[in-house]
Order: C-alpha cells, then structure tokens, then sequence
C-alpha cells in the first residue's frame, strides 16, 4: 500500500497539518498505525464483503485496542450516516478502553470533524456516531439504527451467557441492513475452552478464513528487555497465562474453574469394567431451572477408582416420567447389571411420587457444599476418579465450570447449567460404595486383567447371546429400608 502520509505531504507542499487535515477528511488514517498494526489493518480491510465475523487474536501490548479505535473513527468518516459501535466485557471497561486511546488519536484532526455528545459514550464523527457499548448491558438501545461495524474488544473477561445473549439478541441483528458490514474481534482468547466465542465464532471465523493471530514474538517493536519483562512478569513461558496472554492459546486457567485438578488428558479414557462391580447411579434433579443429570458410575476395587462411564442429560423442565423413562432405558442397555443405590438429590414429595412409580432413591449426603467440592477436588488430585471418554457433558462441565463473583455457588450458563454434573458426581464421589465384590477369595492385583482363554463353543455362544455384566453383592439390601434395592 502505498505511504499516505509521503504522498499527502507531497499534495500538501510538505505541510504536515495541512496533509494531516486531509488525510482525515478522506477517512485514510492508517498512517497513525505503529508498524506491526499495519498488516493486521491490511489484513482486516483486503477481506471480502460477505465475510461478516472477523477474529483477531492479538497479544497484550501489541496495540490492538489503539487500531480497533482508530479504525472505527475511520469508518465513521468513509461511511455516511451509520452507526459504529465499539463493545467491550462491561460498559465501564469499553469507555476506560476508548476513552484515553480516541483522545490520543484526534489530537491531528480538523475540529469540526469530531464532536463529543453529552453522553460519555457516544461521539459524532464526520456524518456517524461512535458508540460504546458492553456486554453488561442491554445493547437493544441500538436498535433502529443502522450499525455499520461493530468492534468487539477482550472476549476473555465477557461471561458466556451475556456473550451469547448479546450476539444472538443483539449484535447480529443488527447488522442486517448493512452493507458489508462486519463485527470484528480484537481479544486474547478466553479463560475456558469451551466458551462460546472458541466453540463458535472463532470455529466460523476460521472456517471463512478469517480468523488472525499475532502472538508477541510478531510484535517487532519490542526489544528484547520488553520481551523478557513479559515473560518473567507471567511467571514464564510455560505458564498459563503467557501462554494466553502473549502467544494467544486456548489454554484453561484453573484458576477460575470449579475443578482446577480434572486434566482430560489424564482422568478421561476409554476403559473396560471391572470383572466384578457394584454398580450405582447418581442424579442431580434440576426440576424447572436447572438440568437434570444423571451418571452411572462403579468402583474398581482393585485399582482404587471410581469409574463414570454414562450419563444422561435433560433440560430444565422435564417431566419427571421422561426423566425415569430414559434413566430405565440406560439401566437396561447394560443387560444383567443390577443397581446397588440409585442416589438422587430430590425434594422429600418428589422422592415419595418416585417410590410409588417404582423408582426409588436415596437421598445423599448434603452436608457442606464447599467441603464437598474440596472432596472431590482431592479425588481428582490422588487420581482416583476417571470418567469415560463418551461421557462429554460431565467432562465439558469439568473443564469449564465456573463459581459465581463470590464463589458462594456455581455460575450458571446455557451450555452446561448450574455445574449441574459436577453437583451429581460431587453425590456420587461421597457416597460411592468401596466395599468388596469378589467376595472372601480375593485374586491378586496382577490378576485383574488375566482373560480366560475361551474355547470355541464359548465363544459361540457369546455371540449370540447379549453382554452381561457379572456382579457378586456380599451384601444384599433389605427392601424394608426406604430406598434401597433388593439384590437381584
């Protein structure tokens, strides 16, 4: 592209103000652009009409919010009559963002181009409005305009649920009579992996061939010294939070999730069930606000862990006979398993209607939410809990399940509820049975995973017969205890 501010100064007989004062009545301000802004401007602008969603994952002190201000001042000035809105997590943290960067950038603009309105968060450049928002607010006060662009500032501090509602509701729609319109991003990536900006518009940006990424070792204007400083400020490179900040991977920081010690890479696996098992069932009964969740889980006495290895998920507001339906039907697709406990946290009625209807529960142990979920966290510490890979709302829960502002109870979101598998297995780890199932002849550890050398009648007739699973109860439970099963 060729050098702006050269050839405006050339036009302007090598006047400075007079060149800058025409650059801006012609909207051409990448001139004010540090050098490593310029290819991510050039980048943004060379994209095609249709391409609506824009992603720029962008490191700390690369400049990103000083190039999304200035280029929504220039599309102000190149467009007539629109709106330009800039959001960010909260109002307050988009206007502290804007704020200072729009003064620095103005200080060469003709005076009559750029006017402040009484509202600190909007200004009137050239014939469009510049407008900040956040995602903490209803943005529906846009509504009725014509939003030309819309500049999205640190995704990484937006919560999930106020993200979705305010593109879904909001930021979409009104773009819709635009022309080439665009919303663009301008963030680190965010503290979970499965927030909704990962798992959708960063998967649609790069399916389009627009999403970007400048991490800090494309950042030329830092010297070494700087460098360093960025690295030892972090803690390291190896760090998460280098590694999100500065070289913009989707990492998960365990400091803001309710199970920082679950790592898929070690607690979920594809696994066989123990030659004997007692097998129980867990439900976290969400009722008309929450999931339902229910997970079927054993103890492998062997190796000392509880294994998960199904589960099922149903939206709030379910009846209650859909809910037994299901949970039977999975019960049932494991022939010859029998259920030793089926504990359900249910109000004392629901837990009565359940009884008469041939499903009885068991209420477990409630006591101390917090010590609960330090139990289960030390599960995950020592290694003794491995959920099976098909399991995936358990373990998306787990890796993204987050504590409100006050950390006094789970943060709710549409994808994964109120951490309504983590309440469940927080029930099942408490109350999972360790007793023994083989009985007083106890083979060695070394024999767990010994097989049986099959013949070929056995062989036979294990095809054609449907798969079992063996059980061997010590202990059988009487049924004149409420709740409880009789051993099958």
């Amino acid at each position: 592209m060729p050098n702006q501010w050269t050839k405006a100064k050339e036009q302007n007989e090598n006047d400075p103000e007079l060149a800058a004062r025409a650059l801006w009545r012609k909207g051409m301000l990448r001139w004010l652009l540090w050098d490593q802004q310029k290819p991510v401007y050039d980048g943004i602008r060379a994209l095609p009409s249709e391409i609506d969603e824009v992603v720029i994952l962008c490191a700390r002190q690369f400049g990103k919010s000083h190039l999304g201000v200035l280029m929504a001042i220039e599309d102000c000035l190149l467009y007539r009559n629109k709106c330009i809105l800039i959001m960010g997590p909260t109002l307050k943290q988009a206007n502290e963002i804007v704020a200072p960067r729009l003064k620095e950038i103005i200080k060469t603009a003709p005076r009559e181009l750029i006017k402040r309105t009484k509202s600190e968060s909007k200004w009137i450049i050239g014939t469009s409005e510049l407008v900040i928002g956040g995602f903490d607010i209803n943005s529906t006060s846009q509504r009725g305009k014509t939003v030309q662009t819309i500049y999205i500032e640190e995704v990484v501090d937006s919560k999930p649920d106020q993200y979705t509602e305010s593109m879904r509701e909001d930021l979409g729609p009104a773009l819709t009579h635009s022309d080439g319109g665009k919303m663009i991003f301008l963030t680190t990536p965010p503290k979970i992996p499965h927030h909704p900006f990962i798992v959708e518009t960063m998967a649609k940006a790069k399916l389009n061939n627009a999403l970007f990424t400048y991490t800090i070792d494309d950042n030329k204007a830092l010297s070494q010294e700087q460098y360093d400083k960025c690295v030892s400020r972090c803690g390291g490179k190896d760090t998460v939070a280098f590694r999100r900040e500065y070289k913009c991977e989707i990492v998960r920081d365990e400091s803001v999730t309710v199970i920082p010690a679950f790592n898929s890479m070690l607690h979920v696996k594809q696994f066989d069930l123990p030659t004997f098992s007692n097998f129980e069932e867990v439900i976290d009964w969400g009722g008309v606000k929450d999931k339902t969740v229910c997970l079927l889980y054993t103890y492998d006495y062997l190796a000392n862990k509880m294994l998960v290895f199904d589960e099922r998920v149903f939206p709030a507001n379910t009846s209650t006979s859909i809910i037994t339906e299901k949970i039977r039907d999975m019960e049932a697709s494991y022939n010859g398993m029998v259920i030793a406990y089926r504990w359900a946290d249910v109000p004392g009625q629901l837990q009565v209607d359940l009884q008469d209807d041939n499903f009885p529960v068991v209420l477990p142990s409630k006591s101390d939410w917090k010590a609960a979920i330090n139990n289960l966290q030390v599960g995950f510490c020592n290694n003794e809990i491995i959920v099976h890979k098909d399991c995936k709302f358990l373990i998306t829960t787990l890796e993204s399940g987050q504590f409100n502002d006050q950390k006094t109870d789970f943060l709710r979101t549409a994808t994964i509820g109120h951490c309504d598998a983590i309440a469940a297995l927080m029930y099942g780890y408490r109350m999972c049975s360790k007793e023994n199932p083989y009985g007083k002849k106890m083979p060695s550890r070394d024999s767990q995973f010994v097989r049986h050398q099959k013949t070929e009648d056995e062989v036979l007739s294990e095809a054609i017969q449907p798969k079992t699973f063996s059980t061997n109860f010590n202990n059988g439970f009487k049924p004149k205890r409420f709740g409880a099963f009789k051993n099958g």
